[in-house]
């Protein structure tokens, strides 16, 4: 087994007492050196020294090719969301996935322990560290942020999932000024794993110093002066326009809020077509030349919501590296064909997801008649069958990937060959034997028929905004099922709009994009695969029903609806559910055998219908950004691309 894989399942599945200590290598720094664009601010007095800026040990971070040269600016592209969703700019949580994604690694905190038993998680933070005004980072605003945003009812109905188990919240205390405690009273044994996500962004975000005067409980009349500015009542409402947390742009926006990101806010950027971000002067990562990081001066975006003209100004080499969205397999062709024009490069991005794209049925419609046949394994089989995935993978994905549902893919110890490529042959006559076992009755034209006579349809919801290739997937879907007489209408839509439908109580099936089925991705996404969290598959009512019997209420996937009465699941997705509630309670072994049973009766109950396990994905990279790591991570839960370090970037100064 690869030393660096057996290390990761002891930090972040089989958790065990551990101490995870970072390099000591910036410690024998006798000097550090810094960008020359803070110099004279440091010769004038308005900055410390460098030395004087960084933590007593700053994370030393391994540059993909050599040690960059300061300067310059780097240009990106935003759709006018999300500036904040991590994946281009601000990864820098407690813990963090490496570049290769094998294994949980420093960050801010420089070395943790783990109880035995996964109740109890010690952080050691940077003595020293500091935000982007200079202030103490300490262990006290992490406290902060617990007890006045996560807890904060005013804020937030509940805390993100991860920190609660079977339904109590951690018990966060800051043990010193360098020391963090989050403890449970039962195991949270994937605690390591959802810090290192995304979304564990959030709990050093907060400086108590400046935030404490936006804090109603805290600071009454400040707050009271400010909305009275902002001529806004509504406490929540300014909140999260103003201060904001995960995801919300308000999060960055404001130039004065201390940051701990490599580049900050220079001035407010909502409403802008194009805005830039300066360096942090007290960012706490060198290289392996004491050399402060980042090396690029500005991090500048560009508003582009049409995917077409973001496209085109890649192939023109305007922008330093492409985004996801534009950079699949429909697009390599002439991506190829302009990199010596558009003076870049193409760098290999592996999918971390488990399938280009997933059908989720709607197990608990209204319609009694549509909920007894989507419920029956049949029905979905039939349509798995009649699907020409190897067609769809030349057409749409130009040869890239393989027939796979939404499984685990192959680098996963939690792989099982049955959930990944059962029913995934093309076989429109064993597709139509299984689905007369459902749907036997046909009209004159050859389109099955349901209770009342009338065909049998299905409406499909595409998300065209999210990936436009879906349009061309679905379209070749509705042709195959009416092939074998389901009768199917396209409901393509903006991205604003499929967030309505999706949730709708009548919808159909929906599509979505099966993610976190790269390494031990799978454990802390696990509600993928029945159909969630929050994919539109519908499950309501078991969900509901689940509750009332067991007394745990949890979103196994879906957006559960008002009205809905409670109905006991079938014991099958009983047992999927219970091991969605139990596989976080636990460590080690009997974790990893938990979720090997969940995949295992994933496989059995087959509640989804996969198409392709992604491949072929890329980005272009102009030639004057340097340092961007020959092979890429896309995912999610794993924030790819942001782990490939984008402060150790440098912009060649011969290609300006």
């Amino acid at each position: 087994m690869n030393p660096k894989w057996n290390r990761a399942a002891a930090l972040a599945g089989s958790v065990v007492f551990v101490t995870f200590a970072g390099s000591a290598l910036a410690q024998t720094c006798s000097t550090y050196h810094e960008a020359p664009i803070l110099a004279d601010q440091v010769a004038s007095g308005a900055l410390p020294p460098v030395a004087d800026r960084l933590p007593d040990e700053p994370l030393v971070v391994e540059p993909a090719e050599q040690t960059g040269v300061y300067g310059g600016e780097m240009v990106d592209t935003t759709s006018g969301s999300r500036i904040a969703e991590f994946r281009h700019y601000g990864y820098e949580p407690l813990v963090r996935w490496s570049v290769d994604g094998s294994e949980i690694v420093p960050n801010i905190a420089k070395s943790w322990d783990v109880s035995e038993d996964a109740t109890t998680y010690t952080f050691h933070l940077r003595k020293g560290m500091k935000w982007s005004d200079g202030e103490p980072f300490t262990a006290h605003d992490i406290v902060f942020w617990w007890e006045h945003v996560e807890t904060n009812t005013d804020l937030n109905p509940t805390p993100r999932g991860f920190f609660l188990v079977d339904g109590e919240p951690a018990t966060v205390e800051a043990l010193d000024d360098e020391t963090v405690r989050f403890s449970w009273s039962k195991p949270n044994g994937l605690f390591l794993l959802n810090l290192a996500t995304s979304y564990g962004q959030r709990v050093v975000q907060f400086a108590e110093h400046y935030l404490k005067d936006f804090d109603r409980d805290l600071n009454p009349d400040a707050v009271a002066e400010k909305m009275k500015q902002a001529g806004e009542t509504d406490y929540n409402k300014w909140w999260w326009a103003t201060v904001g947390s995960y995801g919300s742009q308000a999060e960055y926006n404001d130039p004065n809020r201390p940051q701990i990101q490599a580049w900050i806010a220079a001035e407010p950027f909502l409403g802008k077509e194009r805005f830039s971000f300066v360096r942090n002067p007290y960012f706490f990562k060198v290289d392996p030349d004491c050399n402060q990081l980042p090396y690029i001066d500005e991090r500048t975006w560009v508003l582009v919501q049409d995917p077409e003209v973001e496209l085109a100004k890649s192939l023109s080499g305007e922008i330093d590296i492409s985004r996801v969205a534009i950079s699949n397999p429909s697009n390599r062709a002439i991506f190829f064909q302009n990199q010596e024009q558009g003076d870049y490069r193409i760098i290999e991005a592996d999918s971390a997801d488990m399938n280009t794209g997933y059908f989720m049925l709607a197990m608990n419609h209204p319609d009694p008649f549509k909920a007894k046949v989507f419920q029956d394994k049949n029905f979905r089989i039939g349509l798995s069958l009649a699907i020409d995935r190897p067609e769809i993978i030349d057409v749409v994905y130009l040869g890239q990937g393989e027939p796979y549902q939404a499984a685990p893919r192959p680098n996963s110890p939690y792989y099982n060959e049955q959930a990944a490529k059962q029913y995934t042959d093309y076989d429109p006559q064993k597709a139509n034997e299984y689905l007369d076992k459902v749907l036997p009755d046909k009209d004159a034209e050859g389109f099955r028929l349901n209770d009342k006579g009338e065909r049998f349809h299905l409406l499909l919801t595409v998300d065209q905004g999210f990936r436009p290739d879906w349009v061309d997937m679905a379209t070749l879907v509705k042709r195959y099922w009416e092939a074998v007489g389901i009768e199917v209408t396209l409901d393509v839509v903006s991205d604003e709009l499929y967030q309505d439908r999706s949730v709708a109580p009548d919808r159909d099936l929906n599509l979505w994009i099966a993610e976190n089925g790269s390494g031990r991705l799978p454990l802390i996404g696990a509600g993928v695969m029945l159909g969630g969290p929050g994919m539109a598959g519908n499950m309501d009512a078991w969900e509901l029903g689940y509750a009332e019997e067991t007394g745990v209420s949890a979103n196994f996937g879906s957006e559960v609806a008002g009205n809905v009465e409670p109905v006991k699941p079938p014991e099958e997705v009983k047992h999927l559910m219970d091991l969605l509630v139990e596989i976080p309670t636990t460590a080690g072994d009997k974790q990893e055998a938990l979720m090997k049973d969940y995949v295992q009766s994933i496989a059995d109950y087959f509640p989804n219908i996969g198409i392709a396990l992604p491949a072929g994905n890329y980005r272009a990279v102009r030639n004057r950004l340097r340092n961007v790591p020959y092979h890429l991570i896309e995912g999610w839960l794993y924030p790819g691309i942001a782990p490939a370090n984008f402060s150790s970037f440098y912009i060649d100064p011969d290609r300006q």
